[in-house]
């Protein structure tokens, strides 16, 4: 995983213990979106597989492939030592640590084998300026993937400062109504959003995936300002 605008250990707009709670009432769709990426990854890889989780977080993803799927070896990376943290806690409580690795760091960091049949990056790539780090993130992603493997990515998408993202933010505000997220942690994730995220248009996610040696991209998921692709490690 390449460097973060925003620090997960060190910023004190997210609250890493109520990360998963947020998530959920802030992304529309986000356990079926899950729930899709796993769809996803069940489909292609084969009964007994190696998987990388490229932002590993609170270990929420990691549970549910691990939970589901007896015979996959699993890596977490992440960076944040406050989300391996409690990743780990429930790899325990999940009794899946003797098939889940997971290591504080970067993407770029990581050996470049073993090769692995499958790569999920779930929430990640937004953290990235569109500057040479989007890209880094990808090709790292893509060095480390056997030929053929899956690759799942799920980002924020959309350009800032047009009509289309500002009309979805206003309808998100709307969900963010209905569902009873509270008007604090929904200020906070706009002003992170603002400050700290770099979206940019699903032309140019495609375009990056493809640069990075990705083919047959196909979106999945869409949860208003939240996008899901599933592609193939050329």
């Amino acid at each position: 995983m390449s460097k973060q605008a925003i620090d997960f250990d060190k910023n004190t707009h997210v609250s890493v213990n109520e990360y998963d709670q947020s998530a959920q009432l802030a992304l529309p769709g986000y356990e079926a979106m899950h729930t899709m990426a796993f769809a996803c990854l069940k489909s292609r890889l084969p009964e007994v597989a190696n998987l990388l989780v490229v932002g590993a977080g609170t270990g929420f993803e990691i549970a549910k492939y691990g939970k589901a799927k007896s015979n996959w070896q699993i890596l977490g990376v992440d960076p944040s030592s406050k989300m391996l943290a409690i990743a780990q806690d429930r790899i325990n409580q999940s009794e899946l640590s003797q098939r889940v690795q997971l290591v504080q760091g970067y993407t770029q960091e990581l050996p470049v084998a073993p090769l692995y049949d499958g790569a999920t990056c779930i929430l990640v790539m937004h953290f990235l300026p569109d500057d040479g780090s989007k890209l880094s993130l990808l090709q790292s992603i893509a060095q480390r993937l056997k030929s053929s493997a899956i690759f799942v990515l799920v980002d924020a998408f959309g350009q800032k400062g047009s009509d289309e993202l500002d009309r979805m933010i206003s309808i998100l505000k709307a969900y963010w109504e209905e569902t009873g997220f509270p008007t604090d942690k929904s200020t906070k994730l706009l002003e992170n959003f603002n400050e700290g995220v770099f979206p940019i248009q699903e032309a140019r996610v495609l375009e990056l995936l493809q640069q990075a040696g990705f083919e047959d991209i196909m979106r999945f998921y869409t949860g208003l300002w939240v996008g899901g692709w599933v592609a193939t490690k050329s």
